[in-house]
């Protein structure tokens, strides 16, 4: 199985949120992001803040693949526009998880 990795440095504001309140927000935060695509069709991501190196901030999960349409992904609330534009940039289309 072959993969294709993308890592790069993006600069994100994110919140952690419950069902109840938002926990913690802070803006412009350094971002070393990862991507991965499997030839089988799936795919994952994984983004640390760079300051911290993940202590403060870290995210991991899934992306769901149709050929060259994401069509899902698990493991964090809303996916970051830093992951959603590298995709794009990546030559799939993200339409359904806009």
């Amino acid at each position: 199985m072959e993969s294709r990795i993308e890592t790069f440095k993006a600069y994100e504001s994110l919140s952690l949120e419950n069902s109840f309140v938002t926990i913690k927000e802070q803006k412009d935060i350094q971002l070393n992001v990862t991507i991965g695509i499997h030839d089988d069709e799936s795919g994952w991501f994984e983004l640390y803040d760079e300051e911290s190196g993940g202590d403060e901030w870290y995210a991991e999960g899934v992306l769901e693949l149709d050929g060259l349409s994401v069509t899902g992904y698990d493991g964090v609330f809303a996916l970051p526009v830093c992951i959603i534009n590298k995709l794009q940039e990546m030559g799939f289309d993200t339409t359904e998880i806009e």
